[in-house]
């Protein structure tokens, strides 16, 4: 069947009968031109057909009232200029030809500007494998050429630091949680659960067995004292702080507090060095109060000094001030960083911090307290002076443990996360004044130890689940 056509009403070009637009002038056409072609089936229902006429009356009404409508805008300014073609507006012309223009619909609501970016550090990253051992702790060689690493099938592991050769190799009785650089020259392996002895290896003499010191059940710590021959450690389950001899492993003394001891440190009280034993106790296995312990470690009987001062109630990972003076350390249960002077009157400040702090640091001539939040997964930067939080800092995962440089200005965090064994990676670091975090790199997954050289060019991290070192350098 041929189709009728009929002349055009506005140029006269023959269209076809019932076209809506004529392809010579490119003008629409009215209703009374389109005859009666118009359902999508070729037949005309009354009611569609009644609908088509009632909407373009309803057009041709609005159509003529706004062109009736006289505009108070005069006339309209010129364009503005457009920028010379380039990358941007190449790929604009890629976009569709119909794409809708944004600037036709205003401008955007506000947003949030988004934070500013992390400093770039001077750090890189580089990794090595040790073997088919996951490592637990890890520590420098005084040399900083090498490290000694602790690993889950009790040996304790000397690699270089350049090339990830291993160059010595110690079994032990026990797997080392952590351990502990003594005199520059002994390592000390800490098993804090089902172990009563602590091995000291002594790294100028790979070929003989470790020195076991019985400290008793559930090692706690162990700190050396500035007569470059005694050591003191502590235990958990028996309360027990001991004195000991190295090389030969003798116990010279020892004492039983009343609350588990899990941190010692080597303070400076009435102008001389003092043990600072932190320690709680627990009742139907939650926290009942913390207390820190001091004594003269030289006095005999050993203790004989010993006062213990209330503390708050589930204390973490301290640091002491430079001079030995106070000790600065957050308690988990409380969220709150507390500095306790003990060098002569004590005396206990404290203020609030992130959600669920596990480790306290000091940085920049002891200005600083820093606090690691690991519910909140931020660091509390701490004015010490006023011990008002100055700011808070976002980390890119959960951090577990940290370390400072020897000069303080830096502080390395691993974000392995608080369960064991870590499945978090990456590490922060954190510097400057105020503190912020300057470089966040990458780190074998399970970052679960991290350590630092005596001249602070270098760090490394271990990976638990990766089997590997990251060496952080300048």
């Amino acid at each position: 069947m041929s189709e009728r056509r009929v002349p055009c009403p506005r140029c006269g070009a023959r269209i076809v009968e019932g076209a809506r637009k004529c392809r010579a002038c490119k003008g629409w056409l009215g209703e009374r031109h389109r005859g009666s072609v118009g359902s999508l089936s070729g037949r005309e229902p009354r009611l569609a057909r009644a609908a088509v006429t009632v909407a373009s009356g309803v057009a041709a009404v609005i159509i003529a009232t706004l062109t009736s409508l006289k505009s108070p805008v005069g006339e309209a300014p010129p364009l503005t200029a457009l920028a010379p073609e380039g990358a941007a507006s190449r790929a604009a012309r890629d976009t569709a030809d119909d794409a809708p223009d944004p600037a036709a619909f205003g401008p955007d609501a506000a947003e949030p500007a988004p934070p500013p970016a992390e400093p770039k550090g001077p750090w890189r990253a580089r990794e090595f494998r040790i073997g088919d051992v996951h490592p637990l702790d890890v520590v420098f060689n005084p040399s900083g050429a090498s490290i000694y690493v602790s690993a889950d099938d009790a040996s304790l592991r000397e690699y270089k630091l350049q090339s990830g050769e291993l160059i010595h190799k110690a079994s032990m009785p026990a797997q080392g949680d952590h351990i502990r650089l003594l005199f520059d020259r002994y390592v000390a392996v800490l098993r804090h659960q089902d172990a009563a002895r602590i091995p000291v290896m002594d790294t100028t003499a790979w070929d003989r067995d470790p020195v076991l010191l019985d400290v008793g059940r559930t090692p706690g710590d162990i700190v050396a004292l500035p007569d470059g021959r005694t050591v003191v450690a502590a235990t958990t389950d028996t309360k027990r702080v001991t004195k000991f001899e190295l090389p030969t492993g003798v116990r010279l003394a020892n004492i039983t507090l009343p609350h588990a001891t899990g941190q010692l440190f080597l303070v400076q009280a009435e102008g001389r060095p003092y043990i600072a034993a932190l320690g709680a106790l627990t009742h139907a296995g939650r926290p009942a109060g913390a207390w820190i312990d001091l004594f003269d470690p030289s006095e005999s009987p050993f203790g004989a000094t010993r006062r213990s001062i209330a503390v708050g109630r589930e204390p973490r990972e301290g640091d002491i001030t430079r001079d030995g003076g106070a000790v600065f350390f957050p308690d988990r249960l409380s969220n709150t960083a507390i500095l306790l002077s003990v060098a002569g009157v004590t005396e206990t400040r404290k203020t609030p911090v992130g959600v669920g702090p596990t480790a306290g640091f000091l940085l920049d001539e002891d200005r600083y307290g820093i606090t690691l939040n690991a519910e909140a997964r931020t660091a509390s930067v701490i004015d010490l002076s006023t011990m008002q939080v100055k700011s808070t800092l976002p980390l890119r995962g959960v951090p577990l443990t940290g370390v400072t440089s020897p000069d303080r200005k830096t502080l390395f965090v691993a974000l392995g996360g608080t369960q064991w064994p870590p499945v978090g990676s990456g590490v922060a670091v954190i510097a400057g004044d105020p503190p912020r975090v300057v470089a966040s790199l990458p780190t074998g997954k399970g970052a679960c130890a991290v350590a630092v050289s005596k001249d602070g060019a270098r760090a490394v991290v271990a990976s638990y689940w990766d089997r590997s070192i990251t060496v952080l350098e300048r």
